[in-house]
């Protein structure tokens, strides 16, 4: 069962969630560096805190979601758990006052001898979604695979890929193209601030 931490972000925390670039700048749309301020921090998010997401321990996790924005409930079948190197199980799905615009945490399981770079490209194209731009880089202590995609439905969508031994961690967040400005900010505090527990 998920365990959800309400606490406010201290300043401590709040000035460790910058990303560190080691390829590529920030790009305007994929916000990276003092993307809020510590006040802000403090007075608009919540630490979510999920210690053994679908009762497994060694998926937990945390990062930073609006005060504002609503858990929505996820249920996924022993089936699913015994194919996660076939399909993506999501752990957390967080949903803004409007609905349409959500953050999703999600995993897969993937042989180490696998490169990060090398898989993503393929997952993109295999699931429909269109590349605008990418950067690879240093978020709180992971490496990652950053990008900005067009999804189907005139969606954009910031998805952060992370490995973790021989899982691959997916946090996105989706937008209509329409409100993707008005919340790129929000997608990503929560991308850079993702980190294992």
């Amino acid at each position: 069962m998920m365990f959800i931490s309400m606490l406010l972000l201290c300043a401590a925390i709040a000035t460790g969630t910058p990303g560190v670039l080691v390829s590529q700048e920030s790009f305007a749309d994929m916000p990276t560096y003092n993307i809020f301020t510590n006040e802000e921090l403090r007075r608009d998010f919540l630490r979510m805190e999920y210690k053994e997401p679908l009762g497994r321990s060694e998926l937990g996790f945390f990062l930073l979601i609006p005060k504002t924005w609503e858990e929505v409930p996820i249920t996924v079948s022993r089936e699913q758990f015994e194919h996660d190197d076939e399909n993506l199980i999501s752990l957390a799905l967080l949903r803004a006052p409007e609905k349409k615009v959500q953050v999703e945490v999600a995993y897969c399981r993937l042989p180490e001898t696998i490169e990060l770079e090398k898989w993503v490209p393929a997952y993109l194209e295999g699931n429909g979604l269109g590349l605008l731009r990418f950067q690879k880089g240093t978020f709180s202590g992971r490496k990652v695979f950053d990008t900005l995609l067009k999804a189907p439905g005139d969606y954009k969508v910031r998805m952060t890929f992370s490995r973790h031994g021989d899982k691959i961690f997916i946090v996105s967040g989706s937008a209509p193209d329409s409100l993707y400005e008005k919340y790129m900010k929000v997608f990503g505090l929560a991308v850079v601030s993702f980190h294992k527990l």
